[in-house]
């Protein structure tokens, strides 16, 4: 029965990509492109998944791609991009990689991963 209600839960979260996105979610999640970044001792966490276009930030039904802030966030296409479904996947196939640091390294972590200046390139081209 587990079985079930995690394919049901894994059809219903690709269902809402498009195609193309759908087989990106699956091959990051079953390649283990998707880490899950916990820090000690404050247990904060994040996942990084790491992608064709670089790496990506998911907290909870939030990323840092550009997909997300365009199609979810400001046009309202859907409710997910394919690196918050590939979390969902990796974590229902046991094929997350689970990555601690200490909770000091968190700030340093974060920026060096949302580097405002490649945002800022991407915005431009």
């Amino acid at each position: 029965m587990e079985r079930d209600a995690r394919r049901i839960k894994i059809h219903s979260k690709l269902s809402v990509l498009p195609w193309r996105s759908c087989v990106k979610a699956l091959r990051y999640a079953l390649r283990k492109k998707v880490e899950k970044h916990v820090f000690l001792p404050s247990g904060r966490y994040f996942y990084v998944v790491k992608g064709d276009s670089g790496e990506h930030m998911v907290s909870g039904n939030t990323c840092s791609c550009l997909d997300h802030y365009l199609n979810v966030m400001v046009r309202g296409r859907r409710e997910l991009c394919h690196h918050i479904v590939a979390v969902t996947i990796s974590n229902d196939f046991g094929k997350l990689i689970i990555v601690e640091h200490n909770d000091n390294e968190l700030p340093g972590f974060v920026k060096k991963l949302m580097n405002l200046e490649d945002i800022i390139n991407k915005f431009n081209r």
